[in-house]
């Protein structure tokens, strides 16, 4: 009913004129339309056609397409951050810190009691049994709270507790202490290898969690900016304490808005730089996960050379375990690889752009 009388109002005002035109061709002798006049026609025409504009199904059209992106967008910000907490990959790389287990084709703990056997054979005040216990507890309470394991630092403690014995025990020489740290030394450079690789590893996901949390504000502010700009009658702050879910479900829901938009349809006015907010969600979006995905990649390709060049270290080196534990490796990164790509739905997300946009 308030489009028929706005087309109304329109048809009178064209009417107006036009009449006035004909007098003007009737009476060219004085002027029939003042100057003023005209241009208050026109502004009222103006003025009635941005009524109408506001009435026109393109603000209804934008506010679904937004909608539908927005849920896109969630949903791949949400898959994002499972991708950079996955816990199979980091589990993973957790067996290959754990200095007890042989994932590595040896176990550290026995490399290190099987060398300290030609010094413990020496010593006369030292008791042999407590000697061992110290130097398995370095080992077993090195690691991180990131399950990582600090071979650096652990090493050093080890050296310092053998060269005690030099100066305690009269028959352990220089030579003796300089094979032990021969014989082990080799075996914590591959763990000193993988604790850098994951420490870099680790930091760099810690940084994309920080990108990720302000991509998820802009999502919610841009959600918001949808919500106050369609009903005027909701303020800001009522809609800071609602998650991203709760938004889309209570007011950027499809039947949601078309209630608002058929409700108030000259105010429900489409923000114009919501469109550029939008793209640039999408392409947040599409470069954190290409940078994740290339953080992923450079580990995985640095854990498997570290694992490959184990074979090397020593002949007692099992290497049937390494040939395992790195087709393991590979299978875990290429299948979940391909779910990465899938579950991010960019196509999706990009499709859904353009519908905006449009």
């Amino acid at each position: 009913m308030m489009r028929f009388f706005l087309f109304y109002g329109l048809f009178i005002i064209f009417g107006s004129i036009k009449v006035h035109a004909q007098k003007s061709t009737s009476y060219s002798s004085s002027s029939a339309i003042d100057n003023v006049e005209l241009k208050q026609l026109i502004e009222e025409i103006n003025n009635l056609k941005q009524e109408l504009k506001g009435q026109q199904p393109g603000s209804y059209a934008r506010y679904t397409s937004a909608s539908l992106f927005l849920d896109a967008a969630i949903s791949s910000a949400n898959n994002l951050q499972a991708l950079i907490l996955k816990e199979s990959y980091r589990n993973k790389i957790a067996s290959l810190n754990n200095p007890t287990s042989n994932e590595l084709g040896f176990n550290l703990e026995i490399e290190i009691q099987n060398a300290l056997k030609p010094l413990m054979q020496k010593v006369h005040k030292t008791n042999t049994n407590k000697f061992s216990q110290v130097v398995s507890s370095f080992v077993n309470t090195g690691k991180t709270t990131m399950s990582l394991f600090p071979a650096g630092n652990v090493f050093t403690s080890i050296l310092s507790l053998a060269g005690n014995l030099t100066v305690t025990e009269k028959s352990i020489e220089q030579q003796d202490l300089d094979n032990f740290i021969k014989s082990i030394e080799k075996y914590f450079n591959q763990y000193e290898r993988l604790y850098q690789s994951n420490v870099t590893f680790n930091s760099n996901m810690e940084k994309l969690k920080v990108r990720l949390q302000l991509l998820q504000d802009d999502i919610k502010l841009l959600m918001q900016d949808l919500t106050v700009a369609m009903d005027k009658g909701i303020k800001r702050e009522q809609l800071k304490s609602l998650s991203t879910e709760e938004m889309m479900l209570k007011y950027l829901e499809n039947r949601k808005i078309q209630e608002q938009v058929s409700k108030s349809p000259s105010n429900a006015v489409f923000p114009p730089d919501a469109i550029r907010s939008c793209k640039d969600i999408a392409n947040s979006i599409k470069r954190t996960y290409d940078d994740y995905a290339a953080i992923y990649n450079n580990n995985f390709k640095e854990i498997k050379s570290i694992i490959s060049d184990t074979k090397n270290v020593s002949t007692g080196v099992n290497q049937s375990q390494l040939n395992k534990t790195i087709k393991d490796l590979e299978t875990l990164y290429t299948e979940s690889k391909n779910m990465d790509i899938d579950n991010m739905r960019l196509k999706t997300l990009f499709d859904r752009l353009d519908a905006v946009t449009q």
